[in-house]
């Protein structure tokens, strides 16, 4: 129920989510209220994001970072540039080898969002408008020329819902025109254009007469005793944290889909 209302793409569908979880665990209800709506509930986030369901790169970045961390900070900022060298170049021929009217990830979108309309039928408004009559009756209407979809999903996605696909096709207007510009191929390749890299000797630089007379100091920290820790030290909500919000989630099978809630997209 938990990832249910956090995916809804219409605020209707996600009050209906929201009351079966109020009804099933009141205290379940209390926390996701407390949490902030708009934090985690796709139908109530303001802003832009697309598909991205999670604003914290912490986990990824450690993980990418962890054949590092242990390197004093020079070195790190060295295996930093390095790795970014290499993604780069990647993503670079990548997206250069590209000679659809999409990138490979959209088109899997497109494609699946038009599956998921098959057996609909499509009434014409005008030049730029229709609506979509489901299977099994269920209405939406389409208006191209905003880019809209009354099932939201064109709206919160940027990429063409099958509605908006199947007035598309009876227009005549290729689906690649309806997106946004900056899932298009061209910004896919403009954004790797720049190069990054590979660290470089320093003895081959002259080190400027202001960095070496600068007195830089250690941080003014005490290490705490013990080994230092590899992997890091679960936050509120977590596994094993006593009183946390996985004992409220517990409940009903909450805590199971909080957890994939919570999962990097």
């Amino acid at each position: 129920m938990v990832v249910s209302a956090a995916f809804a793409f219409r605020v209707g569908g996600f009050r209906k989510f929201y009351a079966d979880i109020t009804t099933a665990s009141p205290e379940c209800a209390r926390y996701l209220h407390k949490i902030g709506i708009a934090h985690w509930a796709r139908a109530h986030f303001p802003e832009e994001r697309y598909n991205l369901m999670t604003s914290n790169a912490a986990e990824q970045l450690n993980k990418a970072l962890r054949g590092g961390r242990k390197s004093p900070i020079m070195e790190l900022l060295k295996f930093v540039q390095d790795m970014m060298t290499r993604w780069f170049n990647a993503r670079r021929n990548k997206s250069l080898r590209n000679r659809g009217s999409c990138t490979p990830e959209v088109d899997k979108v497109l494609t699946a969002n038009l599956a998921a309309c098959k057996g609909s039928r499509i009434n014409s408004i005008s030049s730029w408008s229709a609506q979509i009559v489901g299977p099994f009756g269920e209405k939406h209407q389409v208006m191209l020329k905003e880019k809209r979809c009354s099932c939201r999903v064109f709206d919160k996605l940027k990429i063409p819902c099958g509605h908006a696909m199947m007035a598309a096709d009876r227009l005549g207007i290729s689906y690649s025109s309806l997106l946004v510009n900056t899932l298009k191929p061209s910004i896919w390749v403009d954004t790797y254009e720049e190069l990054i890299t590979p660290p470089e000797d320093a003895v081959d630089y002259d080190m400027p007469p202001t960095v070496g007379e600068k007195n830089v100091m250690p941080p003014n920290t005490k290490r705490p005793p013990g080994r230092p820790k590899e992997i890091r030290i679960p936050s509120t909500g977590c596994k094993g944290q006593k009183g946390s919000a996985e004992q409220v989630l517990t409940m009903l099978g909450c805590r199971t889909q909080q957890d994939q809630l919570q999962k990097p997209d």
